[in-house]
């Protein structure tokens, strides 16, 4: 009997959970707009948790009057979901037409198609990092969010449904331990797959699950008033730590989801019987009605945002960004007034069959117009064929030789120059993505003066002893035993000339940066190594074949794209001090950046119809060859000249 009296529950509205919408929506645009709010990606996390409350309340309250269908069901989450999402998703597609190059417009069309069979989360889990720079070409990558849900609510009501007829089973109880099962492979994920943790259902079924655990306890209250505004200002006060102290470096989803989700269910608990000051405040009118058209603020703003830095070279004004903003909240309200509220109020496609018809002909449609787009590889015949000579710079680019822990261990490293591997190894590029951009032009040379050379490299990890950074795509915790694995393996075979790169500023802590740095180079001299040490390259800050082609497409003038000496000097000159002292150790700096001016005194960033950089920072390989005079003169004394014909090219192997 006390289970049937809690199915048949009433379930008001409150307009307090609208307003804790808008306490989730406005910090994601803020921090999607870089307005503070480094942690305001939990709001999501805030929509989840409110999402399985309101459903789970909805689809309780039907069984409990023997009345739930799935259809039915269905058909009330395409009105909410659907028609808003079709609008933004095709109108990104067309935009992209006419702004995204072939490679990115390629991957918006696959997007397309995965958010139309409800697999985005999949597909951006498999392609990116939510927080990585190259997210700005992905204007469909906020659909992961509406993925997990759609996901969530194909499983969740088969869930229920079983429940309500196999008696013996609490629905809170059976909810409260999955919800825990969740939480445990979100916390495990967080550490060891973090990227996959982020995006899928597994790892994120939890955070709706608290939402259904509390409508499935609806009706519980906390003994008194003073518990319940107690409980509601600490939910306020967790959602708000999370969104001012939280970062893009933070572990998230697993533990650190907990205080924002639990912020939100604390905030929903304490207001269901009784308003709270908290749940008053978020039921003032005008911050219900930002909860109102925040499903529709959420679909419009990342895609403009997106749009707007592809075709800017520096970040966007705050002004700029600011009215982007605003646009963003008109078309919002217009989405809201125009196509969600005729849809949910049944003022379009009154019958059930024309919504799912609807329904149909919006997924085929994404499903022809990405899948054209894929197919077609981005439709390259948009733009003239000189124009897209220079975006394909950005596949010219070294093989990414990320050596492992272990087989840096083993001494396993990338062959330079494919040499007889008896032969002894003279040359060791050691260093971060940025040594291995010069690799082919040390390959080059190795081929050219018959040596042999190695590269010990790994993205984001310095090649100095001692240090465990932590940039978020280095080694883990592995990058000292890397390095001192390379620097055991360089005085183990003695290697005459060992060659450091990285793209220093990246990395925090110069001061200890220069205590290591020396201390590694003192090591390497003292086994007998000749060691040289290279500055830096100049680094544009801009996708560099992206804006030499558009700038090339309207005719505009490639030296607006130079690079300032005064902006690459106070990039690096913490580090100047650390050069100078190399130098006076007995190593050998290399001035790379004097190799990329021109004679108008700036750096280079395309010359002779060849673009020097792939993307914002990484030479390509036609940049790299830049560099072979600075480079020769290290060669001349290890190894014997033999022809080499340049103008056929030279392949760059990946042998272990």
């Amino acid at each position: 009997m006390e289970r049937a009296v809690n199915l048949k529950m009433h379930y008001r509205y409150r307009p307090d959970i609208d307003g804790l919408r808008a306490l989730a929506i406005l910090p994601v645009i803020l921090f999607h707009a870089g307005f503070g709010c480094s942690g305001g990606f939990v709001g999501v996390d805030v929509f989840f948790v409110i999402s399985g409350f309101l459903i789970t309340s909805l689809i309780l309250k039907e069984i409990g009057n023997d009345d739930f269908s799935l259809v039915a069901f269905w058909e009330r989450r395409i009105r909410r979901i659907l028609p808003a999402l079709f609008v933004v998703a095709f109108a990104t597609l067309v935009a992209g037409w006419f702004l995204c190059w072939p490679q990115d417009f390629d991957l918006l069309g696959k997007s397309a198609i995965a958010q139309a069979t409800l697999m985005s989360n999949v597909f951006f889990f498999r392609h990116t990092d939510y927080f990585a720079a190259g997210v700005d070409t992905m204007p469909l990558l906020h659909t992961w969010s509406l993925a997990v849900e759609e996901q969530f609510y194909v499983l969740f009501p088969l869930l229920l449904i079983s429940l309500a007829r196999f008696k013996r089973l609490s629905i809170a109880r059976t909810i409260f331990i999955l919800c825990i099962c969740s939480l445990a492979f979100s916390v495990f994920g967080s550490y060891y797959r973090p990227s996959a943790t982020f995006y899928l259902l597994p790892s994120r079924a939890w955070e709706l699950m608290i939402g259904g655990f509390l409508a499935a306890i609806h009706g519980r209250q906390l003994s008194n008033s003073w518990l319940n505004e107690t409980a509601a200002l600490s939910g306020f006060v967790l959602i708000v730590y999370s969104i001012l102290c939280y970062t893009r470096e933070t572990r998230f989803p697993g533990l650190a989801a907990i205080p924002p989700c639990l912020g939100a269910g604390l905030i929903i608990f304490s207001g269901n019987t009784k308003p709270t000051l908290v749940s008053r405040v978020l039921a003032f009118r005008p911050v219900v009605f930002v909860g109102l058209i925040s499903y529709s603020l959420y679909l419009w703003h990342w895609p403009l945002l997106v749009f707007l830095r592809y075709i800017s070279m520096e970040t966007p004004s705050w002004k700029l960004r600011v009215v982007l903003l605003l646009f963003s909240v008109m078309l919002a309200i217009l989405s809201w007034k125009y196509i969600e509220t005729p849809f949910r109020k049944r003022l379009i496609c009154r019958q059930r069959s024309q919504v799912f018809a609807f329904a149909g002909l919006s997924m085929l449609a994404l499903l022809i117009c990405g899948g054209g787009i894929y197919i077609k590889h981005g439709l390259p015949f948009r733009f003239p064929a000189d124009i897209l000579s220079y975006y394909n710079f950005r596949n010219d680019r070294a093989l990414l030789n990320e050596i492992s822990l272990q087989q840096a261990a083993a001494g396993q490293f990338a062959e330079l120059g494919a040499q007889n591997t008896n032969q002894p190894i003279d040359v060791l590029l050691w260093g971060d993505s940025h040594a291995m951009v010069i690799a082919p032009v040390i390959d080059k040379l190795c081929r050219q003066f018959s040596v042999r050379g190695v590269e010990a490299t790994h993205s984001a990890t310095l090649p100095i002893l001692g240090y465990n950074g932590s940039y978020k795509y280095s080694l883990m915790a592995a990058p000292p035993a890397f390095s001192k694995s390379v620097v055991e393996f360089i005085a183990t075979r003695h290697i005459k000339t060992v060659i450091i790169a990285a793209h220093w500023t990246v990395y925090d802590y110069p001061d200890l940066v220069k205590t290591k740095l020396t201390a590694t180079v003192r090591n390497l001299i003292s086994s007998g190594a000749r060691v040289y040490v290279l500055k830096d390259v100049p680094i544009p800050g801009f996708d560099v074949p992206r804006h030499v082609a558009m700038t090339a497409l309207y005719q505009g003038d490639f030296s607006k794209l130079e690079i300032s000496p005064d902006k690459h000097v106070a990039a690096n000159q913490d580090y100047e001090s650390i050069f100078n002292h190399l130098s006076q150790m007995g190593a050998t700096v290399l001035d790379t950046p004097k190799y990329f001016l021109n004679t108008r005194g700036y750096y280079d960033v395309v010359r002779d119809d060849k673009v020097l950089y792939c993307d914002e920072s990484h030479l390509s390989i036609s940049g790299s060859q830049l560099l072979y005079p600075m480079f020769e003169p290290l060669f001349v004394k290890t190894g014997q000249t033999r022809p080499l014909d340049f103008n056929k090219g030279v392949p760059y192997p990946l042998l272990f």
